[in-house]
């Protein structure tokens, strides 16, 4: 009840300061034509402000495309993924000391916060993303996000796990999580705020990032006291020091990372098509947040799958983290065609934006 109470109120206070510190910003940089990044062709592509449009037309000048890895990748995001590795050793090892759940969650809430942040820093080299959101923003949004798992995605979550069994409730998890995600995300934009396609992208992070912070701290107490989801229905033994310090260590920088990616894609494709097209643009919304839905259930209900803890559980494993790789290249697929003019050539060529909208038929 106390954690519900709280999500209540973490969900009212987030969202209405998310509402109220939203600033209307001009689209940055201001509409223009520019050499056409998804091309070799000598020809320029129209930024309207906020993404690159279908308009083109014939130029002299042939975009700098950039290099394969070289650019923008190394930064001071880096210092944050250092802090995380500081606090996970030294907390850790504090916590083996004492056995203290309550320091297991305390590192877990620092070291999680510190990677994504770390993540979203990058981001910013790779977008310019502080040219379309603020900081107390991001953070408004994310204890929104906050409140709303625990409000929502952990009590029903519960209730279909409780009623219904593991196996309905590894199905039914990317709509309730996934869900709960772009609750605020979209309430936002259905009142006007965030529309770019950036700080859509941004809003996305910031929802996976509050969901991982949120979810990541739980589940060390849950982990301690052997009270986590059992997907295989036999008796959890109450694991060691160490073995709560491995899962969150492994939670962390493997599933974790998934909530970012999935959240944000879904964001960055939506915010961008109903940004060039509406309404019309709704489909390939819907289509791409129902995808990352089906992968979120289709990820869980795999942990059924290596109940026999042998090799099958070994293969499952290896594939767990091909898919936090093809998520990753996904998310980058759709993050890219928001790169904006002035890092076009400045980010590597992976960062490069491809597949723009075709240009109009006369």
């Amino acid at each position: 009840m106390f954690l519900s109470v709280l999500g209540v109120l973490l969900l009212a206070a987030g969202f209405a300061a998310a509402l109220r510190l939203a600033r209307a910003r001009l689209g940055r940089p201001e509409a223009d034509w520019f050499p056409d990044p998804s091309t070799t062709v000598s020809q320029s592509r129209f930024w309207d402000g906020r993404a690159w449009t279908g308009r083109v037309r014939a130029s002299d000048e042939r975009s700098d495309r950039g290099r394969f890895f070289h650019g923008r990748f190394w930064g001071r995001w880096i210092w944050f993924v250092v802090a995380a590795l500081v606090v996970i050793a030294a907390g850790g090892a504090a916590y083996r000391a004492n056995g203290e759940v309550a320091l297991a969650a305390l590192v877990s809430f620092l070291a999680m916060t510190a990677l994504s942040w770390a993540f979203y820093r990058f981001m910013v080299r790779q977008l310019a993303l502080d040219d379309v959101i603020g900081l107390p923003e991001l953070i408004a949004v994310m204890v929104a996000v906050a409140g709303a798992v625990l409000v929502i995605a952990a009590n029903v979550n519960s209730a279909i796990l409780n009623g219904a069994g593991a196996r309905t409730a590894t199905i039914t998890v990317g709509l309730v999580e996934e869900g709960t995600k772009l609750l605020v995300p979209l309430c936002l934009y259905a009142f006007g705020r965030y529309r770019d396609p950036r700080a859509g992208l941004a809003l996305g992070l910031a929802a996976g990032f509050a969901f991982a912070i949120t979810e990541t701290t739980q589940y060390a107490y849950a982990t301690a006291h052997a009270t986590g989801p059992n997907f295989c229905g036999t008796q959890t033994a109450v694991p060691t020091t160490l073995g709560v310090l491995q899962a969150q260590v492994f939670r962390m920088f493997s599933v974790s990372p998934l909530h970012w990616l999935w959240t944000a894609a879904a964001t960055a494709l939506a915010w961008r098509m109903w940004h060039l097209y509406g309404r019309r643009g709704t489909p390939a919304a819907v289509g791409g947040i129902v995808l990352v839905m089906v992968v979120h259930s289709a990820n869980d209900t795999s942990a059924t799958f290596s109940c026999d803890e042998g090799a099958g559980a070994l293969l499952l494993q290896l594939g767990r983290w091909i898919l936090l790789v093809a998520s990753y290249l996904f998310f980058k697929a759709m993050a890219r065609k928001s790169t904006p003019p002035q890092l076009v050539g400045a980010v590597s060529r992976g960062w490069t934006p491809r597949h723009l909208p075709k240009a109009p038929t006369p």
